[in-house]
């Protein structure tokens, strides 16, 4: 009995100290954090705000802030540069002053393990200093416009790039360093900026307007079924450009070039005016018109349109085995008049004549396809007074001539025609003579190729003075090698 007694005392007096002390440590946690408290991994209890505040901020580590930009661009945030620091003293105060300290025990039931953010702060101005320095932000700005040129005339190109807002970059680098992010990207197209248009660049676009309505003028010429018009390629050439200034303005007239010493500005033919302007890199009149140069342009259509001479039409036959060939009736070789044309494209560009003009071609003129020729032919040039014989597409025999006798009317005519017959040793009949001849082609009714065994020289201009009745007059020796290569049928091809 006596015994029983004295476990119950001790029992009693076991609970009583337990109590006792539990209570005690209620008091000694009322300011401080209960038993079992870890907060990021730091074990904070019996500390209270300001000791576990020091602990964390020890045991805090954040060295800086990786920040993603478009291109691949890279910038880290150092956080020592900005004076970065967390101070974690209000969240563990508000943890501390809402924790019921004389429950502590029940933190042997579940978990107490806490995580929290603090109060970051850091020098604001120094991180905008630091941003500024990263190189996307000292990238040259472009012009939103930029014009250029090729082989085929002027462009404009418009910048597409976009540059990066330091002001976007910044408060969101800002707002990451606030909830200590590790990393953030920022290439999002939000995040930049498009070109924005100058005063330079919208006047550069009112510059290309003007160009680009140039470069596409409406004028063409037409001789048979080809048609010469400018391409801005063209175009562009006749523009006449700060290079080219002194040049312009000093180009006198010239009887070979009517072109010569004058411009076009917008719908008027005029010399190089006294007052004019420069605009980015073209010379305009006062009113802001291009200056186009005229004797450009008569280059241009002198040029083309020798694409369908005689000569220039058989050598593209020959090259590829196609193509008309053009033969001017004219005694001089002519198919038109390159200063009337120069005129009527002129009329056509400034809108006072009609947008396309034909080319009249002189009286028996002709044209014919290249393949009528066929594989085996000759070529009477009388213009260079040279005749030519080909065979499978290759020069066989060529040598001077003399043709009909142009000062006396007697020009040997222009047409495509055939050997007819051959004769050998025959004598030549007209009105006022009789000529021996060893060998005869003939060609045009009373027309032939044959030898002259009278002339000791050809070529050159003696056809205009010395010529012939009409025949192709020849050298013996070639002649002979002629009328030995060709037989009845072969096409004969007369132009000058």
């Amino acid at each position: 009995m006596k015994k029983r007694k004295i476990l119950y005392f001790l029992l009693a007096f076991s609970i009583a100290a337990f109590c006792a002390l539990y209570v005690l440590l209620g008091f000694y946690y009322t300011d401080s954090f209960t038993y079992g408290i870890w907060i990021n991994k730091v074990y904070c209890t019996g500390k209270n705000a300001d000791e576990a505040n020091l602990e964390l901020k020890n045991h805090s580590f954040f060295n800086g802030l990786v920040v993603t930009a478009a291109g691949g661009h890279s910038y880290f945030v150092d956080s020592n540069m900005v004076d970065f620091n967390v101070d974690y003293r209000d969240e563990l105060q508000q943890m501390i002053d809402k924790q019921n300290p004389f429950a502590w025990g029940l933190n042997f039931l579940k978990s107490r393990d806490r995580e929290i953010v603090g109060n970051p702060t850091f020098n604001e101005e120094k991180l905008r200093y630091l941003v500024q320095s990263w190189d996307i932000f000292n990238i040259e700005k472009k012009d939103l416009y930029e014009l250029k040129k090729n082989d085929e005339g002027y462009y404009l190109v418009e910048n597409t790039e976009k540059t990066a807002n330091f002001d976007k970059f910044y408060e969101n680098i800002k707002a990451a360093l606030y909830n200590k992010q590790y990393t953030l990207d920022l290439s999002d197209d939000s995040m930049y900026d498009s070109a924005a248009a100058t005063e330079d660049d919208l006047n550069l676009y009112s510059l290309y307007e003007k160009i680009d309505e140039l470069q596409n003028l409406k004028a063409a010429i037409k001789i048979g079924d080809v048609r010469i018009s400018a391409k801005p390629s063209a175009v562009s050439q006749w523009m006449v450009t700060i290079d080219e200034l002194t040049r312009a303005q000093i180009e006198a007239e010239s009887q070979d070039n009517p072109g010569k010493g004058l411009f076009l500005a917008g719908d008027k033919v005029t010399t190089f005016p006294e007052k004019y302007k420069v605009e980015e890199n073209f010379v305009t009149d006062e009113n802001g018109n291009i200056l186009l140069s005229c004797s450009k342009i008569h280059d241009f259509i002198e040029k083309n349109l020798s694409y369908v001479d005689t000569n220039s039409c058989i050598e593209r036959f020959q090259k590829d085995g196609k193509g008309l060939i053009f033969v001017s009736g004219n005694k001089d070789g002519k198919l038109y008049d390159i200063d009337k044309e120069y005129e009527s494209f002129i009329e056509s560009v400034t809108g006072a004549g009609p947008a396309e003009t034909e080319v009249d071609l002189p009286g028996k003129s002709f044209v014919i396809e290249g393949k009528e020729l066929g594989k085996e032919y000759i070529l009477v040039d009388m213009g260079n007074q040279h005749l030519s014989y080909y065979k499978n597409g290759k020069i066989k025999i060529e040598y001077d001539i003399v043709t009909g006798n142009t000062g006396l009317g007697r020009g040997t005519p222009v047409g495509l025609f055939h050997v007819y017959n051959k004769r050998y040793h025959t004598i030549l009949r007209g009105v006022d003579y009789a000529s021996y001849v060893n060998y005869w082609l003939g060609v045009n009714k009373g027309i032939g190729i044959h030898d002259a065994t009278w002339r000791s020289q050809f070529g050159g201009e003696i056809y205009k003075h010395s010529g012939s009745h009409g025949c192709i007059n020849s050298p013996l020796e070639f002649m002979q090698k002629l009328y030995e290569s060709v037989e009845v049928g072969v096409p004969v091809l007369l132009y000058y």
